[in-house]
């Protein structure tokens, strides 16, 4: 394999702001970089340790592969960018990305998706974006909906290797109302949206959104859904 011609670029971008900060953090306590690089994920593993051979960064120089490191996750934890996101009926929607163009996010996905919805059509292009990503054994896919509006067992059977999760009832026996709408990629790219899985929301309704990219709000997003899950949400 030819050697990367910006390797701290090529490291940079490959890197979540986790994977840098956890890096960092075995190095300066002393780590071989051979033992730093299994705090990465499996499938990403390989890829890391070659980009940080190229990169020179390792043991062998703690204060500067530290110094390095900590500027990636800096970087990447810091917003640095927020996009319009709109759905418009016909060609109206000329500002930001489309809703409909977020499935292509979604199909690059490397290491995971969560997303909300309150409805969750078979006619939206998420079921073949998220069953796409969840094939993948390199991706988790965690999916919450509302268990009056979307259909759970439907959703489930069409995404067998995704976690689904529906709202659940109150101790008064009332059904939480789930209505977020987001979708979270690799821990690191946040869409807020109005737009429900749906072809109308997609294609054509007046929909509205944020794509933002900021790894601490995504794992504050994620972490608070996970933290509901048996008192708001109930495994599928």
């Amino acid at each position: 394999m030819s050697m990367t011609s910006d390797p701290y670029g090529a490291l940079g971008e490959y890197l979540t702001s986790s994977e840098a900060t956890a890096l960092a953090t075995l190095l300066e306590s002393g780590q071989h970089v051979v033992h730093a690089v299994r705090s990465i994920g499996a499938s990403r593993r390989a890829e890391v340790a070659r980009l940080l051979r190229e990169a020179q960064l390792g043991h062998a120089d703690v204060e500067k592969s530290v110094a390095v490191l900590r500027a990636v996750a800096g970087a990447k934890s810091v917003l640095r960018d927020l996009t319009p996101v709109w759905t418009m009926p016909g060609n109206e929607a000329k500002v930001g990305h489309l809703t409909s163009e977020f499935h292509r996010l979604v199909g690059a996905a490397r290491q995971s998706v969560t997303c909300a919805t309150y409805n969750f059509e078979s006619t939206s292009h998420m079921w073949q974006a998220l069953e796409c990503a969840a094939e993948r054994p390199s991706v988790v896919v965690t999916v919450y909906i509302d268990s009056t509006k979307a259909d759970a067992n439907k959703v489930k059977a069409q995404l067998p290797r995704a976690t689904v999760l529906q709202s659940t009832k109150l101790p008064d026996g009332r059904r939480v109302v789930s209505h977020a709408k987001f979708i979270v990629i690799d821990h690191e790219i946040v869409l807020v949206t109005s737009a429900n899985f749906s072809y109308s929301a997609e294609n054509r309704n007046v929909e509205f959104g944020l794509l933002i990219r900021d790894s601490t709000l995504a794992e504050s997003v994620e972490t608070t859904m996970a933290s509901k899950r048996g008192s708001l949400y109930e495994l599928m």
